[in-house]
């Protein structure tokens, strides 16, 4: 591997991409930004947690994460042995405005591990000056499609599975993560599932505020007479909208939100249960896809002989109470598929 002591980080991706602020917070700390360096690989192998810095010399135009050698792990005396010239590395950068954590994930070539994977992102490499670029989670969950599921590419990139596995368990349920669990052959980590949660929160939030743009454009237009936002009010409200029909309807809304596809799966508790199956009319909202530009929506109406039927098959025994049920989308009849955008500065 020669005698370099250090990566070049490439300031057309690392600076114009990462980190555009980085030179000014940088000149403030001396030039040098400490960061916890967790290595993987190669040929699948574990991570190998290290101190490094991340720096920049004066004439010189790109960044470099620096230090000492990288020694063998005691108990790994010949872990990087195979490594030569044209492997990869995968980079994942943590940390706002500066990074405090990077994630190195090495390639070889000669791996049985690794060939797959380094057969398929070496092309993304132009070469030459161009040893860096950026690539989305997506995109390496899509070259990552045969890498098995134990291999810690997939800690760096996207998985919808196990995205929609924590979902549901932050919101209640349960055996979807525990399948997801043992298909890896390892369990989730208490900080996952809190982040999750944190997520399934936020998820939340957003997606009812952008239901709640929906519900005011359709006023604006005239379509409804009235609309209140009910659970900005009353934090238990077993809905969150009610809304009045230019018949003087009453329409009760829930607002299931997610941040995935559409087909993840939806929790309602037993008070939201109970409200449905009482309701003149209890629609559910299932607000998905949820991005920077807006999300999508999807409508089941009138929901009411669905909760019926759920309310009627929970018998638990005496002593014991179902908080919450976790429901297939697929089981309900949706309208089609509507967009949301997020308002525009300056609009209400």
């Amino acid at each position: 591997m020669g005698n370099q002591k250090s990566i070049n980080l490439n300031a057309d991706v690392f600076i114009d991409d990462l980190y555009p602020t980085l030179p000014d917070a940088a000149s403030k700390m001396g030039g040098l930004i400490p960061v916890s360096l967790s290595i993987y690989g190669p040929a699948g192998v574990s991570e190998y947690l290290i101190s490094r810095a991340i720096t920049k010399r004066v004439a010189y135009k790109n960044w470099r994460l620096n230090g000492e050698f990288i020694r063998d792990p005691d108990d790994q005396p010949h872990r990087f042995d195979d490594l030569a010239a044209g492997d990869l590395a995968v980079f994942e950068f943590s940390g706002d405005p500066v990074p405090q954590k990077v994630g190195l994930l090495l390639l070889s070539a000669k791996s049985a591990v690794d060939s797959q994977l380094h057969a398929v992102l070496s092309p993304l490499i132009p070469g030459g000056n161009k040893t860096m670029v950026a690539i989305t989670r997506e995109s390496l969950a899509n070259a990552a499609a045969k890498a098995p599921p134990s291999h810690p590419i997939w800690l760096f990139a996207r998985d919808p599975e196990l995205e929609a596995a924590l979902e549901d368990a932050a919101l209640g349920g349960g055996k979807e993560v525990q399948d997801v669990s043992k298909k890896r052959g390892k369990s989730v980590s208490a900080a996952a599932l809190a982040a999750a949660k944190v997520s399934a929160e936020n998820n939340g939030r957003d997606g009812e505020a952008l239901a709640w743009c929906h519900l005011q454009k359709l006023k604006a237009e005239g379509q409804l007479a009235a609309i209140e936002w009910s659970s900005q009010a009353n934090a238990v409200s077993p809905f969150d909208f009610l809304v009045k029909s230019n018949a003087n309807k009453i329409v009760k809304i829930d607002a299931k939100s997610t941040s995935g596809e559409f087909k993840r799966s939806i929790h309602m508790s037993l008070s939201e249960l109970m409200e449905a199956s009482t309701a003149e009319r209890y629609d559910l909202w299932r607000v998905y896809e949820i991005n920077e530009e807006g999300a999508k929506l999807k409508i089941a109406e009138s929901i009411s002989e669905f909760a019926k039927s759920i309310l009627a098959n929970l018998k638990p025994p005496t002593g014991v109470m179902v908080d919450c049920v976790s429901i297939d989308p697929e089981v309900l009849k949706w309208g089609d598929a509507l967009n949301i955008a997020r308002p525009t500065e300056g609009e209400d």
